[in-house]
């Protein structure tokens, strides 16, 4: 299956599900050298929760060229006192290069750096042969296909707010991945974009649930995505719905874990019926089956003062 990000069906038996291999390692480091051993240790496209105290003075926390304010987290469970953390979310786009990167926090005492590595991680090739159509739209879509990319990006590009989940994420169904996260594409041998999500195989009508809780910020029809529901979850986190055969959900909603927010469906540029479920923080395209695991593998830092 092909979409805008890549939705291919391919015709070998069921993908082994790589994502899952490859967790996160997460430790805490109280050392204020970046050269040291790395506070979060993440593979390629991964994410992590990171919690300090209460009383930290960390107020922002930067990755590269990613800033991210820290934000009050609510603990699990319900009996444990809320507002105990602060916590922020940080992650690694797939393409970024296996390497240590400088983990910035600063706050009203001053700056203290740690660091982040990030490790390399394998990444499925699909090599097919489909019709050209697949490959290159007409002309006559170009204008649609620019204008639907402004609207997409703007709805990826939320403001900087506090979380609206705090407890576990779940997966949106059960099915057979046919296309991994991260996949290399070539299509007729032309080098395309990578695959930014996970192709989840399900018969037509299959509900689709979200995944957290979170504010829907984009639920349209779109040439290559088809019905695409978009759900903000707080902390520049975002999942992505692709595919479905209609939208139970309307911009603006409130959705809450485990809501239908549509049924599988083959509306786009797509063969059959699929789910490209994907997840996006602060404009990096992260493993949206490392989401489950999040809140358990939490990275608790303490603050010290630089």
């Amino acid at each position: 299956m092909v979409s805008r990000r890549g939705g291919i069906r391919t015709l070998v038996s069921g993908v082994v599900l790589l994502a899952l291999l490859w967790a996160p390692r997460l430790e805490a480091d109280q050392s204020s050298s970046p050269a040291s051993s790395p506070a979060v240790s993440l593979p390629q496209g991964g994410l992590a929760l990171i919690l300090f105290p209460s009383t930290a003075p960390v107020k922002v926390v930067s990755v590269g060229t990613s800033r991210a304010r820290v934000h009050p987290w609510r603990r699990q469970p319900s009996g444990d006192q809320g507002g105990s953390y602060r916590a922020v979310l940080v992650g690694v786009d797939f393409s970024a290069p296996p390497g240590n990167l400088p983990l910035i926090l600063d706050g009203p005492d001053g700056r203290r750096t740690l660091s982040l590595a990030v490790t390399s991680r394998p990444f499925q090739v699909s090599r097919l042969s489909v019709a050209r159509s697949f490959v290159t739209p007409p002309a006559a879509f170009l204008r649609r296909l620019a204008r639907e990319r402004k609207v997409i990006l703007a709805a990826l590009a939320p403001p900087d707010g506090p979380f609206f989940f705090h407890r576990p994420f779940v997966a949106p169904l059960s099915g057979r991945v046919t296309h991994d996260f991260g996949a290399y594409r070539y299509l007729n041998g032309r080098a395309m974009a990578r695959h930014s999500g996970e192709d989840i195989d399900a018969p037509q009508g299959t509900p689709v649930h979200a995944a957290n809780d979170g504010i829907v910020r984009l639920a349209g029809s779109f040439y290559y995505d088809g019905n695409m529901v978009i759900v903000d979850h707080g902390g520049g986190l975002l999942t992505e719905y692709l595919h479905m055969s209609d939208m139970a959900v309307r911009a603006g909603d409130r959705v809450v874990r485990g809501q239908v927010i549509g049924h599988v469906g083959h509306t786009g540029r797509v063969t059959g019926p699929v789910l490209h479920y994907g997840a996006v923080l602060r404009g990096a395209h992260v493993n949206p089956m490392m989401l489950t695991g999040l809140l358990r593998k939490a990275v608790h830092l303490r603050q010290e003062s630089p």
